[in-house]
């Protein structure tokens, strides 16, 4: 990087260190889980992430079972906004 342009792609990757990787990664989990869910977020709310699983928190019964239908759809649909997919589990908490 040369006066603070990139000119290449390996400079950008460089500029990251493990850290910020996993920061974006959660910055677009985040982003893309809203975009998602919609109006569900108010009952399914993403609580934390731990390796390849995420754990989302539902106070309400009919929200629990409804999410819990619908779980391997959403970890194909958040995968598609990785270079590769992490998303294996999501635990209802």
């Amino acid at each position: 990087m040369r006066g603070g342009i990139w000119h290449k792609s390996s400079e950008i990757k460089a500029a990251f260190n493990p850290l910020n990787l996993r920061l974006n990664r959660l910055m677009v989990l985040g982003s893309v889980w809203q975009k998602l869910v919609g109006k569900r977020a108010k009952f399914w709310t993403l609580d934390a992430v731990s390796k390849d699983t995420i754990y989302v928190k539902v106070n309400v019964a009919a929200a629990r079972l409804e999410l819990a239908g619908v779980t391997q759809s959403l970890i194909k649909e958040l995968n598609k906004h990785f270079d590769k997919p992490w998303i294996k589990k999501i635990e209802i908490i």
